[in-house]
């Protein structure tokens, strides 16, 4: 009887010590970023955070610029629930780059869907060019993304990089 006993209780300190992941870096080395990750290195002390953002209703939020060539600035912009809501709401903050540093709001435009009856609303897009804007400049944009469902929200953000917008 002790044996069995013995046996259970290694065997449960085996399954314990064997499933617990470890990881490590060294701190010479570079560390390349994966999306969700944000890391900080100071003073050879290297910080790693990861987060969800798959929220209770929102799973994921896009937002893309492109150049057309045109003149004008391409935007797409996606928001993807896990489940049907009752409404989706897209906010885009358009940003032209003033100094290497330095950015000012030129643009702001919000598109809400709403499901329709007998309809499920689990993911919404817009995809357009924005005319009216200077073009050889960089833009970047600036998303938020809310789903709302039975009057309470759920919102994620997400950005772009800066873009040189051209007519050729």
């Amino acid at each position: 009887m002790k044996n069995k006993m013995k046996s259970v209780i290694l065997g449960l300190l085996l399954a314990v010590l064997i499933s617990v992941p470890s990881f490590a870096a060294l701190v010479d080395q570079p560390i390349e970023s994966i999306e969700g990750e944000v890391i900080v290195k100071e003073n050879d002390r290297i910080v790693v955070q990861l987060y969800d953002r798959r929220g209770n209703w929102i799973a994921d939020g896009i937002l893309e610029i492109n150049n057309p060539r045109n003149g004008r600035i391409g935007i797409y912009m996606e928001t993807q629930c896990h489940v049907s809501v009752d409404e989706i709401e897209m906010s885009v903050a358009v940003d032209k780059q003033i100094s290497a540093n330095s950015w000012q709001q030129v643009d702001y435009l919000t598109y809400t869907f709403t499901a329709k009856s007998n309809e499920e609303l689990t993911d919404a897009y817009i995809d357009l060019q924005l005319a009216g804007h200077e073009s050889n400049t960089v833009y970047r944009l600036r998303g938020i993304h809310a789903a709302i469902l039975n009057g309470s929200g759920e919102t994620i953000s997400t950005s772009t990089p800066g873009l040189l917008i051209t007519n050729n």
